[in-house]
This record gives structure tokens, sequence and C-alpha cells, in this order.
């Protein structure tokens, strides 16, 4: 079950007080890092090339780390890996885009060990068996993409990594634009329809094409990916007009039971 909670802000956890070679021993391990500490201050000796203001550019370590055959993320066995991520901000949208970037990177089968959050936090630990770690430079490449930026990596071994990711400008790539008093055709789809709106509508219009049987089932969120309402319609319909509630930044639309029944696709109307 979900435990709602409340706990200090995510990024009192920055990396102000850490040095870049101390995340560097962190990341690679203590043997590794003794090992190879005359390689590493050769390829890092220009520091500040690897921080953004104060904080460490995770993205820009780990490719060069990897490039340099320092970061070992590949296991003796296939294993047990323990990964928690921890976000700052919008948790419900948060949570999406760690799932929809976990998917995007193979991994659908895990299991969640504890999923806490409040307002603005979220903590979210998972375990799946694998014969690598994550690569951290694929995940955080891939959130950058929804303008989502990895604070903090802590790795505990082999078998444990933390994820800080600061999600406060986050979007969700897979979404649908449309503006007000526009008219948008759509296939058949793969997955529900995600339309986010870059204006305020009051009216949205679905059409169902010829041959579908549809059942509308639609859900309004705000900013957040909060829902704001759902309508569910347990009747065949070609058409629905619906008013569309105050604060709406993404409407989802699906069909009750299958997306088969829509598989011809909607025409989708927006009105100011």
């Amino acid at each position: 079950m979900i435990k709602k909670i409340i706990f200090l802000s995510l990024f009192t956890l920055t990396l102000y007080a850490n040095t870049l070679d101390d995340k560097i021993e962190n990341l690679i391990g203590k043997f590794e890092y003794f090992k190879h500490k005359n390689l590493i201050n050769y390829i890092f000796k220009n520091e500040n090339d690897y921080f953004i203001g104060n904080s460490i550019d995770y993205i820009k370590v780990i490719k060069k780390l990897q490039e340099n055959g320092l970061l070992k993320l590949k296991l003796n066995k296939p294993k047990d890996i323990y990964i928690k991520f921890n976000t700052n901000s919008a948790p419900i949208k948060s949570l999406k885009i760690l799932k929809d970037t976990l998917k995007s990177l193979g991994f659908y089968y895990y299991f969640t060990q504890t999923l806490k959050y409040d307002t603005q936090n979220l903590n979210w630990e998972i375990k799946l068996k694998t014969e690598a770690a994550i690569d951290p430079l694929i995940l955080a490449n891939e959130l950058y993409k929804q303008n989502c930026r990895v604070a903090n990596i802590n790795r505990e071994g082999e078998d444990k990594w933390e994820y800080s990711i600061d999600t406060t400008f986050s979007k969700l790539n897979n979404s649908i634009l449309m503006t007000a008093n526009e008219r948008k055709y759509l296939t058949k789809p793969l997955k529900p329809y995600l339309i986010k709106l870059n204006e305020n509508i009051s009216k949205l219009i679905i059409l169902s094409k010829v041959l579908n049987n549809w059942f509308p089932k639609v859900v309004f969120y705000d900013k957040d990916l909060n829902i704001l309402d759902i309508i569910k319609q347990d009747k065949l319909h070609k058409k629905i007009s619906l008013d569309v509630p105050v604060d709406t930044k993404y409407i989802k639309i699906d069909d009750l039971y299958t997306l088969i029944n829509i598989r011809r696709g909607l025409t989708i109307i927006t009105k100011e």
C-alpha cells in the first residue's frame, strides 16, 4: 500500500559537501579508485569541467569513467539489484516518468520494495534480477530528455544504487501537444492517448472513426498529473463533447474495456 509521508526536501543531500574525488571513489569502488588513482587524476585534472554550478555533472563524469573502462556494471551472475529513486517535485508525474524511463531501457519486470511520497517528494525503491546494473549514463540521458536532472548518485557495492533526481521542470515526452481550436487525427493507439494542452481550453470534442466500438474513458489531469476528473461511459459512442476542468494540462483518452475498440483511431477537437 502506498503511504503518504512528510520528510525533508530531497535536495538537502546535493553534493555541495562532497568532492569530485569522493564521488568517483563511490561510483567505481575503493579498490578500483586507488588502483587507477593516477589515471583518474589525469582524466579529471580540469575538475571545474565536471560541475554545473556547485553540483556534479553526472552525465559528463560517468561518460568519462566508461570511456576509460573504470565503471564496472557487469555482474558475475544474475542477481537481485536494489535501486532507490528520490525526486523533489510532482511525485505522481515523477513516478510515471521513472516507470516510462525503465521501460525505454528494457526493464519491464521489477518489484516495488517501498513507495512513499508527500506533496513534493517521492521515494521509490525497486528490486530487479539482472546480469548488470542499470547503466547510469543511459538512465541519466533518458531522464534528461524529459527535463529531469540527476543530482546525485550513491552506490553501495554492486547491488545497491540510489538516484536523486531534480524533476522540477519535468515534462512527458510521450504526450501529444494540442492548442485551443485545433483538430487532430489520431491513428491506431498502442496505449491510451495522452494529450498535453499548450493553452487553456473549455471544451473537448472526440469523434470515433467508422467501425470503432468506443466506450469512452477520459481522464483530466493538472500539470503535476493529479486527477481532476474521470469520465466513464458504459455505452457505445461515436461522438462525445466534454467540459474541460479548470487547470487541466493533460488528458488521457482510452476505452473502458480495450484499445481494440478504437483501433481505427479518433479525432480530437479542442475549443477555447
